[in-house]
């Protein structure tokens, strides 16, 4: 299991749970939004944007062993799915995001405080509901883990879930074993 996929709302914890699993399963780590952001520069991309997005994302999900994280357009997130053998969920609630964009943006400028708040709702209201749906058609796969997470995970837990070779049937923690 070599290659990891990590998705959630901005403020869920991406960036830093991804940084930690790379760090101690020994892979390359590259961040989305830090990776590709010169691909993304405008809030309704063309086709022709969006293709050039996923032809730079593809060279990245080639590679033999990555844990990428972000959500970038999506277009791209079923070829993610397709590519990883781990994928991580963090489901955290909205307001929790909301209240850790607070924190990191502050409140001295306002726009870019909206900016923040307007991502959080778009990923919560359109982007939520298309992972929801991928996960359900991936979630039988042979081989493949995927892992919804809340807000209250433990990283230890995380690990030992991939270690197990183990599915979370739900988030109430009941495993399958992948045979």
């Amino acid at each position: 299991m070599s290659k990891t996929c990590i998705i959630g709302n901005g403020c869920a914890g991406k960036t830093t749970l991804g940084k930690k699993l790379s760090q101690d399963l020994s892979l390359p780590f590259f961040e989305m939004d830090e990776k590709l952001k010169f691909l993304k520069t405008t809030p309704f991309p063309t086709r022709q944007q969006i293709r050039h997005f996923s032809r730079e994302l593809n060279k990245l999900l080639d590679k033999d062993k990555w844990v990428i994280e972000g959500w970038g357009y999506k277009e791209t997130y079923e070829e993610r799915f397709k590519k990883a053998d781990i994928i991580i969920f963090l489901d955290v609630p909205f307001q929790v995001c909301l209240e850790r964009c607070h924190k990191r943006l502050g409140s001295t400028n306002l726009e870019i405080l909206k900016r923040g708040v307007t991502k959080l709702n778009i990923f919560d209201k359109h982007v939520r509901p298309l992972l929801l749906k991928l996960i359900q058609k991936y979630k039988n796969e042979p081989k493949k883990i995927i892992l919804e997470i809340d807000q209250d995970f433990k990283y230890e837990d995380i690990l030992r879930q991939i270690n197990m070779n183990t599915v979370p049937i739900n988030k109430k923690s009941e495993y399958q074993t992948i045979i």
